[in-house]
């Protein structure tokens, strides 16, 4: 007893000698001051500590210069150095990145495959000694030149040992320094090279969008009546109630990554979207899912050739190809408008693995890229299915049905429409069930022009062969001059696109509705053919040439592209182009971006991705899912990928006046939609105001006014935004912020030919709406529990008056109707070093203005003939759980 007793007192005075020694790896720069040593001494320890690395041991203390072998000896009682868990530093880092990532609001969206990469340089960094210039300006805010500062200095022998080099670096932003530092490493890298798995699982459930929404329940016959029902409000003739998508079904993911350090990497991907879940996995197309599932191998290879680094890279399965301003290859299947190629709206250049949920774009097979200083060279070759809209003609079978069948030319080839990313995949038999009862359904009554569907999309119908490649050379530092070219080959398919005149006789069902066909739709009749009356092709060809250089802090871009049609493929000018230029300075608390662009409205590339401001086929008839004979044909604007056909001139800056106030990012775009010419100039700007540090209060101005050239034209709108918010960084990370925003749309008046003033229904006015306003409260949150558990949440309400509002909310960006509220929270928990969970939940109610086609019934009801439903309540409910688990 007496020896257990003495132990446990021998334990205290221990623990009390170590108690009042300093730790070097947590204390502070004072405490450090506190010590027997010089200011000078207590400076560089601190720095070594904050920008080199953590102390393993107290003879650490020798690599400072100021710190010789007596001095070591005199702290050698009064310090303890504790044990540094270099996992730690990367599991903050991880977090650091994945917090600026959701807080700028990059989603699973076009930067979701980038965010894997950048994930994977934080855990494991790069050595900056070594980088490449496109390694630099791969990564997130930082930018050319910023990454010609850290080259020149290199190249005048300077070696970087530290981060306080790096942020000494002559001509490096502070934005430039303080992103970059968390992705690389000096002299010893932080993590040692060793085997890193990833999974992630993610269960969602979630309304579709409002546009969506209105595609599948837009009802195949819109006018007439079966006995007292109207045929708009059948259930039944809509993809909404014939696939029965008011069940809630959840999108589920399944994502693996296994890398050794950077060098080789491996993955696959496993998507069940929302909608697309087999009701027993026996009923599952096993072939199809093999087809659809994402996967890549991936393998860098270093080494030292003509006196430079050299990286070898091969990628096999799913990649991703990237080039100069993405007008040639940048293959992804989500738009962003206004993409500079700056801040996180970045691009990973050159070859690299896919596992985002990029579908009809993404690229299958064998890639392979060298690089070094010098020069950079590509080469790649893809064959993948793609889903298409395909031409259909009507079989009627011995029972009377009628089937939609595919049209095969005299070659064997599909006649395609266009490849489309639809918002739900349906699998190919449940489509031909449904195109058997609407056929039936339309010949039943009264014959329409089309009286069947004449388009339909299939799943993974397109035989693609892709080849393609790159050549760069960078003669100078932060100079490159870069050549690129694809060729796809349609193996069993033959794109058919009709004429602007024909245009009513393809897509509208009944040939009542032709006049609405406008100037605007000749983006339709100018998407891609590969036969036309002047050339038969069985091919789609782009090439195009880029560059870029660095003048002391301005740098230039640019890119010019090409779509071969009936031109020659060295001839430049001779057939549909696009070409974009930009330029950026940067000084200390300012950036100015001047860019330019023209698209010519034939240039059709599908795996271009480049700045515009809205997608391709927007505004025209393809819009209105109502009148079209198929309504799925909607998903072709709703999720393209392209920019539309357009010039202009964009101008964006920010600056930071003192430590109080600051223009945040302000833009002007003037630009012209080159498929009815209608010119349009879009201004947003916002002051920021910091009294203190923590507290911020910001006012925000948008201007957005379409066809101002012309008051008296029936296009001609004007959007106002006017926001005002307040916001405060709490202690411990914590948050809270306020928003107001009060929008308003003017439009001109017009007179209504056939409606009377005294009119019913909701065609009340002799003169057309000319005034919209609506307004919209936010409040905003995040509380720590601990480093660990964290909530984050907001509160909404909003008034639209026929106004759409929108709301970012945590990763995701959410529409909402005319007048309601909402709220969500999310829950986050690091459950242990190696296991983060996310739980979200959203309530949603508001009130929307209902199309006539949403009232449906499912038996004999009374209609008193108002056909229209001005308010409908709607409740909305959603959870997202998503778990990642690293190791």
């Amino acid at each position: 007893m007496k020896k257990c007793v003495f132990i446990l007192i021998a334990c205290l005075f221990l623990s009390f000698l170590s108690a009042a020694k300093l730790d070097l790896n947590t204390a502070t720069y004072e405490e450090i001051r506190q010590l027997p040593i010089s200011e000078v001494q207590a400076k560089e320890i601190y720095e070594y500590r904050q920008y080199v690395q953590f102390f393993e041991d107290l003879y650490d203390l020798r690599e400072i210069t100021s710190i010789d072998q007596k001095t070591l000896l005199k702290l050698r009682d009064l310090v303890i150095i504790s044990h540094y868990d270099e996992m730690d530093e990367a599991a903050k880092r991880r977090e650091a990145v994945d917090y600026l990532i959701e807080r700028l609001g990059s989603n699973e969206g076009s930067s979701e495959g980038i965010s894997d990469i950048w994930s994977d340089y934080l855990m494991t960094p790069q050595n900056v000694n070594h980088m490449l210039f496109e390694d630099f300006i791969s990564l997130p805010n930082v930018s050319p030149i910023d990454a010609v500062a850290v080259l020149k200095r290199r190249a005048r022998g300077d070696t970087l040992v530290d981060k306080r080099d790096l942020k000494n670096t002559i001509g490096i932003s502070y934005y430039g320094y303080s992103n970059l530092r968390h992705y690389v490493f000096y002299k010893k890298p932080p993590v040692k090279r060793k085997l890193f798995f990833d999974y992630q699982f993610r269960y969602r459930t979630y309304s579709y969008e409002e546009n969506p929404t209105d595609m599948f329940k837009s009802a195949f016959l819109l006018d007439g009546w079966l006995g007292n029902i109207p045929t708009s409000h059948r259930r039944d003739l809509t993809f909404w109630g014939y696939m029965k998508l008011d069940e809630y079904t959840p999108e589920v993911t399944h994502k693996f990554r296994l890398r050794f350090g950077n060098d080789l990497k491996m993955g696959f991907l496993l998507d069940y979207p929302k909608g697309e879940i087999a009701e027993s996995v026996s009923s599952v197309d096993t072939k199809t899912k093999l087809e659809d599932t994402k996967y890549f191998v991936k393998y860098d290879y270093n080494f030292d050739f003509l006196d430079r680094k050299n990286v070898f890279t091969v990628v096999s399965g799913n990649f991703r190809a990237t080039y100069g301003e993405g007008l040639v290859m940048e293959n992804t299947d989500f738009f962003s408008p206004r993409k500079t190629g700056y801040g996180f709206d970045k691009r990973i250049y050159g070859i690299s693995e896919d596992l985002s949920r990029t579908e009809v774009n993404s690229l299958k097979g064998v890639a392979v890229e060298w690089k070094n200083s010098l020069f950079q060279t590509s080469l790649f070759a893809s064959n993948a299915k793609k889903d298409a809209f395909v031409y259909m003609d009507q079989q009627v079978d011995e029972d009377g049905n009628i089937h939609s069948v595919p049209v095969i030319d005299e070659n064997g080839n599909y006649e395609v429409f266009s490849l489309v990313n639809s918002t739900v995949r349906f699998e190919d038999n449940e489509m031909e069930d449904a195109e058997v009862y609407f056929n039936n359904e339309l010949n039943a009554g009264d014959p329409f022009t089309i009286p069947y569907i004449n388009l339909a999309p299939r799943k993974n119908i397109v035989d693609e062969t892709t080849y393609g490649g790159h050549l760069q050379f960078n003669p100078f530092i932060g100079t490159r001059l870069g050549f690129t070219s694809y060729t796809s080959y349609y193996n069993n398919a033959e794109f058919v696109v009709p004429k602007y005149d024909d245009l009513g006789s393809v897509l509208l069902r009944d040939d009542y509705n032709y006049p609405k066909i406008k100037i605007v739709d000749n983006a339709v009749s100018d998407l891609y053919s590969t036969k036309t009356d002047t050339y038969d092709n069985d091919y789609r060809q782009v090439m195009g040439f880029d560059g870029m250089t660095v003048l002391n802090n301005v740098s230039f871009q640019g890119e010019y592209a090409e779509l071969t049609k009936d031109g020659e493929f060295f001839k430049l000018g001779d057939d549909p182009n696009a070409y974009l230029i930009s330029s950026r300075a940067q000084f200390d608390n300012l950036y100015l971006i001047l860019l330019y662009r023209n698209v010519h409205q034939e240039f059709d590339n599908p795996y271009s991705n480049f700045f515009g401001e809205k997608s391709k086929l927007d505004g025209t008839i393809l819009e209105d899912s109502y009148l079209l004979t198929n309504p799925l044909l909607t998903d072709l604007v709703g999720n393209n990928s392209q920019s539309q056909p357009e010039k202009g001139f964009f101008i964006e800056t920010r600056y930071r006046f003192n430590k109080y106030f600051t223009i945040s990012k302000m833009y002007l775009d003037v630009f012209e939609r080159l498929s009815d010419h209608r010119k349009t100039y879009r201004f947003d700007s916002g002051l920021q105001y910091r009294p203190v540090h923590p507290l911020r209060f910001q006012i925000k101005y948008t201007n957005q006014t379409n066809r101002y050239e012309d008051d008296a034209d029936r296009q001609t709108s004007t959007v106002n935004r006017y926001t005002a918010s307040v916001s405060a960084s709490l202690s411990a990370r914590d948050y809270i912020s306020l928003e107001y925003r009060y929008d308003t749309v003017w439009g001109p008046p017009y007179v209504y030919i056939f409606n009377n003033a005294d009119g019913y229904g909701y065609n009340e006015n002799a003169t057309g709406r000319v005034f919209q306003h609506g307004d919209y409260i936010c409040a905003n949150y995040t509380h720590n529990f601990t480093e660990a558990f964290k909530i984050r949440g907001s509160f909404l309400f909003w008034d639209g008056h026929g106004i759409s509002h929108w709301d970012f909310e945590d990763m995701e960006m959410d529409f909402m109707g005319a007048k309601g509220y909402k709220y969500w929270f999310t829950f986050t928990d690091r459950v242990s070093e190696h296991m983060i969970v996310s739980l979200k939940y959203r309530y949603k109610q508001y009130q929307t203005n209902d199309f006539e086609i949403r009232g449906f019934y499912n038996e004999a009801v009374e209609i008193d003939g108002q056909n229209y439903y001005d308010m409908v309540e709607k409740d909305d409910h959603a959870i997202r759980l998503q778990i990642d688990w690293n190791f």
